[in-house]
């Protein structure tokens, strides 16, 4: 049964790389724009005044899911910690 444990370890962290990529890094509202930046790198812009009132933009980042599962472990060696154990999730 062990055979396979390398590859359901590494389908795991693909997925809770995913999930943590789709969360939301920060928000930033100023000028009549709401950012929200998200983990994988996209950020969304949302008019709230002027002539673009009403409108949204968004800026893709097309990270590859190498780099977002690099980035994911990084962080999980940062906090000390697994996705599962995280108290803000």
């Amino acid at each position: 049964m062990t055979e396979y444990t390398d590859k359901v370890e590494a389908v795991r962290l693909q997925r809770e790389a995913e999930e943590y990529a789709s969360g939301i890094n920060y928000i930033v509202a100023s000028g009549g724009v709401i950012e929200t930046a998200y983990n994988n790198g996209d950020i969304h812009y949302q008019y709230t005044r002027g002539p673009k009132e009403g409108k949204t933009k968004w800026h893709r980042a097309h990270k590859s899911k190498e780099s977002l599962i690099d980035k994911f472990q990084r962080i999980l060696v940062d906090r000390r910690t697994t996705w599962t154990d995280d108290e803000y999730k």
